[in-house]
C-alpha cells in the first residue's frame, strides 16, 4: 500500500453511509407512505454517495498535483475509494428499484382507471343519444339522433398515487424490446423500413421514446423505465 494509502482512514466514512446501505435491503415499497420513505431513503443514498465523493477528493486531488509520478497512486486511491462506493451504489440501485416497481404499478393503475373513466362517459353519451332518440317526435328526428356525431368527451386526468420528497426527482425513459422478431421482420419488409432489420435498437429507442405507449411496430413492445436523480 502506497503512503498515500496508508494515511487514509476510511472508517467514519463507511460508519457514516452504513446505516442506508442496511435499510436499502430492508425496504419494502407497498404503499404511498412506504414509496415516500423510499424516496427519503433514495435521497439519503445519494447524500452518501455525495460524501464518500468529498470525503476522497482532497486526497485525489493532491495525488493529481503530480500526473506523472502519481498517476498510480491515484489510481490506488479512487480503487479505495470504489470499494467504499461500491455498496453506496448498489444500495442506491436497490432503492431506486424498489420505488420504480411501486411507481410503474401505481401508473397502470392510474391508467386503467383513466381508460375505465373514459369508456364510462361514451356509454353516458350512447345512453343519451338512445334517449334523445326515443323522445323524438318522427322517425327522422330519431334517425338523426342517433347518427349525429358525438362530441368527443372531456379528457380525463388519473394521477398516480404516489410521493414526492424534496431532493428526488422521478423520470420516465422508454426503450423498445423485440417481442415476436418475425412480425417485426415482416412489419419492415411490408413498410420498407429495411434499415430497422436486424433490430436496429438505436432507431427502436428513439420511436419508443418519441412515441411511448402510442408506438405500433407488430412484434416490438415499448417498454418505460424509471430512474431517480437528485434535485
Amino acid at each position: 500500500m502506497s503512503e498515500a494509502l496508508a494515511t487514509i482512514d476510511t472508517q467514519q466514512v463507511e460508519h457514516e453511509v452504513a446505516p442506508v446501505i442496511a435499510a436499502a435491503d430492508a425496504l419494502i415499497v407497498r404503499n404511498v407512505d412506504e414509496h415516500a420513505n423510499g424516496l427519503r431513503l433514495l435521497a439519503s443514498v445519494m447524500g452518501a454517495e455525495n460524501r464518500v465523493k468529498a470525503f476522497f477528493k482532497a486526497s485525489i486531488d493532491a495525488a493529481m498535483e503530480t500526473k506523472r509520478k502519481a498517476e498510480a497512486g491515484r489510481q490506488a486511491i479512487v480503487a479505495l475509494q470504489d470499494t467504499v462506493l461500491g455498496p453506496v451504489l448498489e444500495a442506491r440501485k436497490t432503492i431506486s428499484a424498489k420505488c420504480a416497481a411501486f411507481e410503474a404499478e401505481e401508473r397502470r393503475v392510474a391508467d386503467l382507471n383513466r381508460r375505465a373513466m373514459e369508456a364510462e362517459a361514451l356509454a353516458k353519451q350512447d345512453k343519451q343519444r338512445e334517449l334523445d332518440a326515443a323522445m323524438a317526435e318522427t322517425e327522422e328526428e330519431a334517425e338523426d339522433a342517433l347518427t349525429a356525431p358525438l362530441p368527443p368527451p372531456p379528457p380525463v386526468i388519473v394521477r398516480p398515487e404516489v410521493a414526492k420528497v424534496a431532493g428526488v426527482s422521478t423520470r420516465e425513459t422508454w426503450a423498445a424490446e423485440v417481442t415476436d422478431k418475425a412480425a417485426f421482420v415482416a412489419w419492415c419488409l411490408a413498410s420498407g423500413n429495411l434499415f430497422m432489420l436486424d433490430a436496429n435498437m438505436i432507431a427502436l429507442n428513439s420511436r419508443a421514446r418519441n412515441e411511448k405507449s402510442n408506438m405500433a411496430i407488430p412484434g416490438v413492445k415499448a417498454v418505460p423505465a424509471l430512474s431517480h436523480a437528485r434535485r
